[in-house]
Formats: structure tokens, sequence, C-alpha cells
């Protein structure tokens, strides 16, 4: 088993730690020239002082698809996570916004918005699959954005999920161990943007969530080709069994793409609009994980142990 980028602590440094509403996101999860890991000590500081329950969000998913807007909504702001107009990846590694959660006065939440899976820069699997797998374990809602449709090469780009059992041990109980990885794992929100075609199966409307779950059936058989078709499907439905989609229109024309965050809602497709309303109501009302480790309530101290414990090789690599 490939271990994972090495972590490097940086130094400690005397960090003054305001409130817990951050002005704008912080790197929590840096990486070096040469792809090792860095934990942003500023960042962790933070998290450990939150005393209150949270709920963490994050975001996966193709570089240059859109996700920091996506987060700048969920925080409720136009500015904040960068938003790139060019054909390089904008974010690099894993960064954190922490702000009041909107409907849940007692808590604080937590965005995590993470680099681009698939960058030509970086063309390094490896850190693709811990990306991915760091943003899993810290998460109460995973979001996966993909642009176009939910087609078998969007599902093949989850290719993560068939190896999380490889890079993800849980402790041995009298459950099986499919079912403990379901009961710590997020719930999953697939985003497909840009999305312009009809929702219909045969002549019939569908919800996204029917389109979601449609595009995960499996195939009858036993060939090597259907076994690699129904892999990704099937680790999607094992390991995320609370499952969710979302269908976003464009959200103005392709020339103003790149001035989209200083473009207010009536600048918009309304109908765009309504379905990021519906989207962000969705994210910020559910629950998603509430235990770590076998925590009863998730603070940002357990965050913070969290990302201690699952970013050291001995824990990670899990070499047996």
């Amino acid at each position: 088993m490939r271990k994972p980028p090495e972590l490097v602590k940086p130094a400690r440094q005397n960090v003054k730690i305001d409130t817990m509403e951050m002005k704008e996101p912080l790197s929590l999860i840096e990486c070096t020239t040469n792809n090792k890991l860095m934990v942003n000590q500023e960042a962790l500081k933070i998290l450990s002082s939150i005393e209150q329950p949270v709920v963490v969000v994050s975001i996966v998913g193709k570089y240059r698809t859109g996700k920091s807007y996506l987060m700048n909504r969920l925080a409720g702001k136009n500015k904040g996570f960068p938003l790139g107009c060019t054909i390089q990846s904008e974010t690099k590694g894993i960064w954190m916004w922490c702000v009041p959660h909107p409907y849940k006065g007692d808590h604080t939440l937590v965005l995590l918005d993470t680099e681009g899976l698939g960058d030509v820069k970086r063309g390094d699997e490896n850190y693709d699959t811990w990306i991915f797998i760091l943003a899993v374990l810290l998460s109460s809602t995973l979001i996966y954005n993909s642009m176009g449709t939910i087609d078998n090469d969007a599902i093949m780009k989850l290719q993560f999920v068939t190896t999380i059992s490889d890079h993800i041990k849980v402790r041995s109980s009298c459950k099986d161990e499919d079912s403990q990885y379901a009961d710590f794992f997020p719930s999953f929100v697939w985003v497909v943007r840009d999305f312009h075609l009809d929702l219909s199966i045969d002549g019939k409307c569908i919800p996204p969530d029917e389109y979601l779950e449609n595009s995960l059936t499996l195939k009858e058989g036993e060939s090597e080709q259907i076994s690699s078709y129904n892999a990704p499907r099937e680790c999607i439905r094992k390991y995320f069994p609370s499952r969710k989609c979302f269908v976003f229109k464009l959200p103005v024309s392709h020339g103003k793409l790149n001035t989209l965050e200083k473009l207010r809602n009536a600048d918009l497709d309304p109908v765009f609009v309504k379905q990021t309303s519906e989207f962000c109501n969705y994210i910020l009302s559910c629950g998603g994980k509430t235990v770590f480790a076998g925590e009863s309530t998730v603070t940002g101290s357990s965050t913070y142990e969290n990302i201690r414990y699952c970013t050291t090789d001995e824990t990670s690599s899990q070499e047996q």
C-alpha cells in the first residue's frame, strides 16, 4: 500500500485568536513543492479553541469547476474562498473558513474548500486520493462537484472510493466493517453544474435524487468490464447511504463567469438562484455525521484531534 504524502510539522508560532467568526478563509492543509502535506498550526489553534459543536462541510471535485463559489454561498458571502478565472487551479491543499452557523445558533459552521482533483500541474494521483480521504474523514457533509451530467466518466472520476478500505481502518466491534464505515462517514451530496438536459427517463420527469440513484444502478454479470463499471457505484452506495443530488443551470453567460463574485443575485439566472438557495438550505439544515471516534458531539477540539490522528504516517498508512 502506498503511503500518504509525508506530513511536515511547521514550527510553532504565537498566534492571536480573536473570534470564531473568521473574516476570511485560512489554509488548513498545505502542500509543499514536493507534494508533502503540512498542517497549518494557526488553523489548528483556531479549531482547538472552538468548544461549541461544529458542522463541517467540505467540497471535492475536479479543478476549475466552481467549488469555491458554492462554499462562499454557504458562508453567505460573495467573496471569501478565491475564485479563479484562468485554466489554473486556484485552491491548493485544504482551506478552512469558520463562521457562525446561520441556522443553529449554538454551532460553528466549518467550511473546507479542497484543491481540485486531476490538476495537470500536480499530476499525482496519490495526492488526490489523500485530499479526498481527508475530506471524508473530517466532514459532516461531503459535497462532490462535477460538470455537465452524471455519466460513467463522472462516476469513474470517483475511483477514490474503491480504495477507501485500503486507506481507512475502523475499530473492530460486533458490527461488520461496512456498517461502521457508514456510521462514521458523512452524508454525500452530488452537485452537477451547468446542467442543461431535461430531467426525464422514458418521457417521465424525475427529481435529481432519482437521477443520481439511476446513475448508480449496477449491471448484472461477472465480466471484468462489468466489475470495473460496478466497483465505484457499489462503493458509493455502501459507504454513503445518505445521498442527495442537486443540478444547477449556468448562472450567467460564459462571458460573465470571470466576474461572478462581483454579481448580485439579481444579475444571475433566476433558476440558478432558486437552485442554489435550495442547495444551501439543505446543506445548512442537514445534520450529517455527529460523532468522531466515540465523541457524542463534534466540536472544534475533536475536529482538531481528528486532523492530528488522520494526518500521521503511522495511522494513515495502516501498514499491516
